[in-house]
């Protein structure tokens, strides 16, 4: 169970490394003018990288809850796979997809109104990346996509669970976890520096 949270611990992690450098930067701008408040700051502090690689990034964190919600469910709740529940139907894994995928969406969104290092969609937005870093990013979908595979595959032979592809699946969402949090990470070592 503890192993299942790990996911969950790094995107808490990443979101306080980051609220980290976004109060460093703040405190240092405090220090030269007493009239700064942090969401103009972080207006100025915004790059913008490009539709492409925002619409990417929220894809990838819509993908990372799909994944997340995929590896969750045999492993964690194995009864409502036995109970009849509509997701053991044959269009129940493709409904559960949309179904978290639109949740996760609507998530997204309204976590705009929240304070700005919480804002999962827009991390990225105050750190220089490089086009490596955007291609580490952009592969976090496709790292994704395999770790939802491979539940799904558990999700079709329950009881039979591959414990192989499931030890992969849950690589695989810590891994797309720590390409999304790069910049923020790499950020957090070059500040202490």
């Amino acid at each position: 169970m503890i192993l299942t949270a790990m996911p969950l611990v790094l995107l808490l992690i990443g979101l306080v490394l980051h609220k980290m450098n976004f109060e460093r930067i703040y405190r240092r701008l405090s220090e030269l003018s007493d009239s700064v408040s942090k969401d103009k700051l972080y207006e100025v502090l915004y790059i913008d990288h490009g539709a492409n690689f925002s619409a990417m990034v929220f894809s990838s964190w819509v993908a990372f809850f799909i994944a997340f919600m995929y590896y969750l469910i045999p492993s964690t709740t194995p009864w409502l796979l036995r109970s009849g529940f509509p997701i053991a139907t044959d269009y129940g894994l493709a409904f559960f997809a949309i179904l978290v995928a639109v949740l996760a969406s609507i998530l997204l969104w309204a976590i705009r109104r929240l304070p700005v290092w919480l804002r999962l969609s827009e991390i990225h937005s105050i750190y220089p990346i490089s086009r490596n870093e955007k291609n580490l990013c952009a592969a976090t979908v496709l790292v994704l996509a395999f770790s939802a595979i491979f539940s799904i595959y558990n999700f079709v032979n329950y009881p039979f669970v591959n414990k192989t592809l499931e030890a992969a699946s849950w690589v695989l969402i810590i891994v797309a976890v720590i390409l999304l949090f790069i910049p923020v990470v790499k950020e957090f070592v070059e500040a202490g520096r």
